[in-house]
């Protein structure tokens, strides 16, 4: 896992150093920071939508008669400015369901709630540098069930797991016409895992132990928020959170990474792929994998 963290810490740091010295305002990105020149209030947003859908009657090769597949992001990042303060907001939602001819309801196949409240300093003659507070709540907003097992048993709900987090460090930012790059380190992360769900009371899940509903972790955590224009009609944005827990196995480093990348084929439609990354060895300890691939209608929010 060392070897990972430091692979993905090279690699944006090769972007950030490779881009030019262009200062920019960003309007389009999952978890785009606006800065704001002067005191007031600032938001951006968007919501993506794919739907894609299947039939067939009597085809030979076989099949199910009917698919319908439905995904949805919710993107909305919410900016003010009050002197030397800026408080951000930003909420993340993507919740994809599928159902079928041969399924007895839809089935869910990702869920994500991720919502972060920043408030920043700034560091006298210092533009990119700024103390900042941090605090994090991500969960799932639905039960989650493992359908390949028989009797497809659940493996999650909401804040089953849970994590929510409070951290104090610096903040660097940097941007420029062609990118944005934001590095958050903290020495001191304080962060709760939760298992809420009384089905899990008397497991051992999560990082939680039986007959407990929550576990309380003090750690370091870094934070990267990335954008890069590609081209006038592409873009790619990228968040990857990393976390180490100073009190159990600081070795074994918690890892979420969501990469976007748009193409816009007109105002309103543009084709995506969304891959997501995460390592948490008391959840699962193999690295989880999801992506999603379409195209679909954008409105901004």
């Amino acid at each position: 896992m060392i070897k990972l963290l430091l692979l993905i810490i090279g690699n944006f740091f090769f972007f950030h150093l490779s881009a030019q010295e262009k200062e920019k305002t960003l309007k389009v990105a999952p978890k785009d920071r606006v800065r704001i020149e002067s005191d007031g209030w600032k938001s951006s947003g968007f919501l993506l939508f794919n739907l894609n859908q299947m039939a067939q009657s009597d085809w030979v090769s076989g099949g199910e008669n009917f698919q319908i597949g439905i995904n949805a992001v919710i993107n909305k990042a919410l900016h003010h400015r009050k002197g030397k303060f800026t408080f951000d907001t930003y909420l993340d939602m993507e919740i994809g369901l599928v159902e079928a001819a041969s399924y007895s309801q839809f089935r869910k196949t990702n869920d994500r709630f991720d919502l972060s409240f920043e408030i920043q300093h700034n560091i006298k003659d210092r533009e990119h540098l700024r103390y900042a507070m941090v605090s994090n709540i991500r969960t799932q907003l639905f039960d989650g069930y493992n359908y390949k097992l028989d009797g497809q048993p659940k493996v999650s709900s909401f804040f089953t797991p849970g994590k929510m987090m409070l951290a104090f460090g610096l903040d660097y930012t940097d941007k420029n016409e062609e990118k944005f790059f934001s590095f958050f380190g903290s020495p001191l992360a304080m962060r709760l895992v939760t298992k809420l769900d009384p089905e899990f009371y008397n497991k051992n899940k999560f990082g939680v132990d039986s007959m407990h509903k929550v576990y309380q972790e003090v750690g370091a955590n870094i934070t990267i928020h990335y954008f890069k224009k590609i081209s006038k009609t592409t873009s790619f944005v990228n968040r990857t959170d990393l976390y180490s827990n100073y009190l159990r196995t600081p070795e074994n480093i918690d890892i979420l990474m969501n990469n976007v990348l748009l193409v816009d084929i007109s105002k309103k439609f543009v084709f995506s792929l969304l891959l997501d990354i995460a390592y948490d060895h008391y959840t699962k300890a193999k690295t989880q994998v999801y992506e999603t691939l379409g195209i679909g209608l954008k409105l901004k929010l």
